[in-house]
């Protein structure tokens, strides 16, 4: 409304002009700038689920609650309408605005009988290269439990398999013949074509030598290779060996694959103590040197005396971290030296962790039995962290351990101590006393591989959200290729 005021001009001045320029914009101003009592909420509904309110006209600054919830058959995914992606089922919302909101319901996937747990919002997607020790087969398998590939082989694998970003495989196959044989034994690495043709082939199975197990690719492109070597009677008894011989122990080598040239080589044999023989080489206090070898640690019928089952090479350090199943504990070994130098003193253990019983100590033991040492990838926040399957075989319990290591291994090997724990999962159900793994997953969840029934995946708070139970058994890993 404009009011409209008549002023005579006897009485006109520059006072009464002010006025009426005062009350000419109050009068014409409108109400544009106070702010509304209220605002209207409306929610929409895409899939099949139903919302607790569908239109709402709530007092500003008021917060509001509206759950969604799915019909059988669906789950709620998502709010949109926000600005930002919202996925609880119950949204707290302070009104400030309207709002045109959608809450989207999304069908469960049909599922195998295999999956019998799986949480479409908490997985994740990658799908998982499941390996099976001694198989003829491997399979890249999605997370409803379809197999998406198949990989046929005219042997049976060794153990360890990896899908590489080209579609070719290597892997660890077993001969026909072999000398001697402990479990996990290999004995042929080979490159394959999806295929399964053989590109090619390296051996390592002799009387005295035996490949096996694990093999980890380099970044230059040479491979490690874990074998068993073999020592007689004699040699084993004059090393200090308190049983009767012959001995088994650890070496592992490194292959240059384009010329099938071995160009380093480190092997325990070298790294011994023991307080058995004096007038041995070796002979030492077991309890001083813990960058040394007990000899004497494990004594086995067999002659398998340490049983390393698996390694794995961290680049930032230049080590290579070997999970030693009889010993229960990680071995650190320096791969900055050359072979000449790995037989002296320089290339004794940089570090170990997960049994301090080895060499006499009596600090906390965390290992019985371990597999597949590797260092987590993908989450900034946990980048290059331990990762290590503790088989539990004193009291029947698995348990997948996370370690924070240190920058750097003490030069001083006393003052060693056992890495921070930071992560840990275990439950009632999950314990194998051999083969198994973890492997750290894009989104952060781990997937962990039961050897006698299949996979688990697990988020960082414990939660379990896949479960695939593969009837077992001998599954040997689980890893995932999300670049291929």
């Amino acid at each position: 409304m404009i009011s409209i005021f008549f002023i005579s001009n006897s009485s006109f001045n520059f006072k009464n002009l002010y006025l009426l320029f005062f009350f000419f914009l109050l009068n014409c101003s409108d109400n544009s700038d106070i702010p509304p009592s209220s605002f209207e909420i409306n929610v929409l509904v895409e899939g099949l689920g139903t919302i607790s309110s569908s239109t709402l006209n709530v007092d500003a600054n008021t917060t509001i609650s509206i759950t969604a919830a799915p019909y059988k058959g669906y789950y709620f995914d998502r709010w949109e309408g926000l600005g930002e992606v919202n996925e609880s089922e119950t949204l707290d919302l302070l009104v400030n605005q309207a709002y045109v909101l959608t809450a989207i319901f999304l069908p469960f996937p049909t599922l195998d009988e295999s999956v019998e747990v799986y949480n479409p919002k908490k997985i994740d997607s990658s799908p998982v290269f499941m390996i099976k020790s001694g198989g003829t087969q491997a399979f890249l398998t999605d997370k409803t439990g379809i197999n998406l590939q198949t990989f046929d082989f005219n042997s049976k694998l060794g153990n360890d398999l990896e899908l590489l970003p080209d579609g070719n495989l290597i892997g660890l196959f077993k001969p026909e013949t072999i000398f001697f044989s402990f479990g996990g034994y290999g004995g042929i690495l080979r490159k394959l074509s999806p295929e399964g043709e053989i590109i090619w082939e390296y051996t390592v199975n002799t009387e005295n030598e035996l490949l096996h197990h694990d093999f980890e690719i380099l970044p230059n492109g040479n491979i490690l290779l874990m074998i068993w070597e073999r020592l007689t009677a004699s040699q084993s008894i004059s090393l200090g060996y308190k049983g009767d011989g012959p001995i088994y122990l650890e070496k592992i080598s490194e292959l240059n694959p384009e010329s099938f040239e071995i160009v380093w080589e480190w092997r325990s044999v070298d790294h011994l103590i023991q307080d058995h023989l004096e007038s041995a080489s070796n002979y030492g206090v077991v309890g001083d040197h813990p960058e040394k070898i007990n000899l004497n640690y494990s004594i086995d019928q067999t002659g398998d005396l340490m049983h390393a089952n698996g390694l794995f090479y961290d680049d930032s350090r230049n080590v290579i971290y070997l999970s030693v199943n009889f010993f229960s504990e990680v071995w650190v070994i320096p791969h900055s030296y050359s072979t000449d130098e790995n037989k002296t003193d320089l290339a004794d253990l940089s570090f170990r962790f997960g049994n301090p019983s080895t060499f006499n100590n009596d600090s906390k033991r965390f290992f019985y039995r371990n597999h597949h040492p590797t260092l987590t990838k993908y989450d900034p926040f946990t980048e290059g962290r331990f990762l290590i399957y503790m088989n539990g075989s004193e009291d029947s319990q698995s348990i997948v351990y996370e370690f924070i290591l240190p920058d750097d291994f003490d030069s001083n090997p006393i003052n060693w101590v056992m890495p921070e724990e930071s992560w840990s999962f275990t439950d009632p159900d999950l314990f194998y006393a051999k083969i198994s793994g973890a492997y750290r997953l894009p989104n952060g969840n781990t997937l962990i591989c039961e050897g006698d029934y299949g996979y688990w995946e697990v988020t960082r708070s414990g939660e379990v959200v896949w479960k695939y139970n593969g009837g077992g058994p001998n599954f040997w890993r689980g890893y995932v290729y999300p670049n291929n």
